[in-house]
């Protein structure tokens, strides 16, 4: 018995110390509140976009604004998953030649060119193409490029064909160069953008003819360039890096998706995202052909409203309104073409850049930050797409924290949409947090308690300020569990909370499933390398094969919380109207101790 017993005290002693070995000190969680529902006029909006209106319109009337206010018109436009929530226009007093008619006073409605978010639609093509069966992520692009089988090791300087999928291509991890028959310095347009006359006179050597590209815009009056071209030019070009080596940005990527597209569906490029995209989403006012004159904004300055891209339409040939490019933002965020897992999939990072904060996406250019919200260092993260052709700049940004969507369309002075995007994000963050936290806490916030008078278990959420749903108190059968858990989750008893983040899974209509975590309140400074507190886990304690970490709450047609389910205990405890109800009917043996407390 003494054996027994020795062991049993020897295990009480480690049982902390191995919890601590497979368990991490958690950080605290990102995304600790479901995305709200927003409209309009959801309270704190409707103030915010009333000072954006009164920013952006005395900003664009000021000499003094950090862009060319007088050649610079723009479009910008927020959205819920669900409806645009604010939209706003402004037209430049000086704009360029319009062929067909008079211009029209800029709206929402009005063309541009979106330039390189082009590249969002040609990745989510490839993927209804993969979800429809013709195709794989995985694929050599030279199984849907049958020419590129053609040049195959007959040049040792050319790219790995066979090993560059349509995953790398997408993520800009293929390695194959940037362009073919674009932005070279023997085009003249290239030349006036570094202002001079000659590439000779800043000290490059004359070149043969032949060595210049006969087509894209190296010579005035020159075509776009044609599959055939593209695909033997590329044969001139060796590869930047090897495949999969690190991220650098390639058009010619692009290109060659488009030229796959063709491949598996036998339609050219703008049929094909005409066909699975423009139409599925009701995009009437989106095309890869130029639309009149009359429709769109064109800017004074040299511009590329005019130019014919040809076979680059796949990275950068798209028209189209701040309106229907804020419903692709919602379609994307509300999942209508993808499933969900595939959505979320999309959503990952591929690669790292230089940056702490940047990270490429397919093709999203994926930024972190803790800046947005003035209470808090938590981790957001925005999921973007840039594009620039010239006269035009375009900014696509999804926060599926949020479910939220912003498009930033300029013509004309480009400096112009850094301003517009930041004083966006700045000011309407913010507002939508607090709308989240309101939501959450009226959701599922105050007490639960048995309605079995002969099981004292019960248990307390609150909404704390960024942290999110916070348990204040948690008894199980009569024994403070949040005092117990305390122990098991935190053996070096440093001060934290237990908070508890959505899972975004259900377990059957009307419910929410969340998960519970210990979250140190702070992180202690380290000088290790390898930091493993970084590392986050849950449902680490299981009880009988079920977590003790998952709550499961049930939720009314409001969509407010009536029960909470806790699988791991075997109970449900029921909602109160308050929290004296609860109050009155638990007695605890002793005062609780604060969490991270010596015990």
């Amino acid at each position: 018995m003494y054996r027994v017993s020795a062991n049993l005290f020897r295990w009480a002693i480690l049982y902390p110390v191995f919890c601590q070995l497979v368990s991490s000190s958690r950080l605290e969680p990102a995304n600790p509140f479901p995305p709200p529902t927003l409209h309009p006029k959801s309270q704190g909006l409707d103030g915010i976009f009333d000072n954006l209106e009164r920013d952006f319109q005395d900003a664009a009337s000021n000499r003094s604004s950090p862009w060319l206010t007088d050649i610079t018109s723009f479009s910008v436009a927020v959205t819920s998953t669900t409806q645009t929530l604010w939209t706003t226009s402004y037209t430049a007093p000086i704009l360029g030649n319009y062929s067909n008619g008079p211009p029209t006073t800029m709206s929402d409605q009005s063309y541009f060119r979106i330039a390189s978010i082009s590249k969002v639609f040609t990745v989510l093509a490839i993927l209804l193409q993969e979800k429809a069966g013709n195709c794989s992520l995985r694929d050599p692009i030279s199984r849907h490029v049958p020419e590129l089988n053609e040049r195959v090791g007959a040049d040792p300087h050319t790219a790995e064909w066979d090993s560059i999928t349509l995953e790398t291509l997408a993520s800009q991890l293929s390695g194959i160069p940037r362009e073919y028959g674009q932005c070279d310095l023997t085009d003249p347009l290239t030349d006036r953008v570094y202002h001079f006359d000659d590439p000779v006179d800043i000290g490059l050597p004359p070149v043969d003819d032949s060595d210049v590209p006969p087509c894209g815009r190296n010579r005035p009056g020159t075509r776009p360039c044609s599959r055939k071209e593209i695909l033997d030019g590329l044969m001139k070009l060796p590869p930047s890096f090897e495949p999969n080596y690190k991220a650098t940005y390639s058009n010619l990527a692009f290109v060659l998706l488009g030229f796959a597209l063709e491949n598996m569906t036998g339609l050219e490029y703008a049929d094909v995202i005409r066909s699975s995209i423009f139409d599925p989403l009701g995009m009437e006012r989106a095309s890869l052909a130029r639309p009149p004159d009359t429709e769109g904004i064109i800017p004074s300055l040299p511009n590329d409203w005019n130019v014919d891209v040809g076979t680059y339409g796949s990275t950068g040939g798209i028209y189209t309104t701040a309106s229907d490019l804020a419903l692709f933002a919602r379609s994307v965020l509300a999942k209508k073409l993808l499933d969900t897992t595939t959505t979320n999939a999309w959503f990952h990072p591929r690669s790292f850049s230089s940056s702490w904060s940047f990270a490429y996406g397919m093709p999203w250019e994926i930024f972190r930050t803790s800046d947005m919200l003035p209470d808090s260092d938590r981790i957001q993260t925005i999921f973007t797409k840039g594009g620039a052709l010239n006269g035009y700049f375009s900014q696509l940004l999804l926060i599926p924290e949020y479910n939220l969507g912003l498009v930033v369309l300029v013509a004309g002075d480009g400096h112009a949409t850094r301003w517009l995007r930041e004083k966006v994000l700045k000011l309407l963050i913010p507002a939508v947090e607090q709308i989240a936290r309101d939501q959450a806490a009226s959701k599922l916030s105050g007490s639960y308690m048995s309605n079995d008078a002969t099981i004292n278990s019960s248990t307390t959420f609150e909404v704390s300020g960024s942290r999110g749903l916070v348990l204040t108190s948690w008894l199980s059968n009569g024994t403070d569990f949040l005092a117990q858990y305390g122990h098991m989750s935190n053996p070096r008893r440093k001060r934290g909370h237990v908070q508890l983040t959505p899972s975004n899974v259900s377990r059957g209509k009307n419910s929410e499933v969340w998960r519970a975590a210990y979250v140190l309140d702070e992180l202690l400074p380290s000088d290790e390398i390898v930091n493993a507190n970084l590392i986050v886990d849950v449902d680490i304690l299981s009880y009988a094969s079920r977590s003790l970490e998952e709550f499961v709450f049930e939720l009314d047609d409001s969509g407010r919380a009536t029960k909470v389910t806790l699988p791991g205990f075997r109970i449900t405890l029921d909602r109160q109207a308050d929290r004296e109800a609860l109050d009155a009917f638990v007695r605890l043996r002793e005062p609780m101790k604060p969490l991270g407390s010596t015990y």
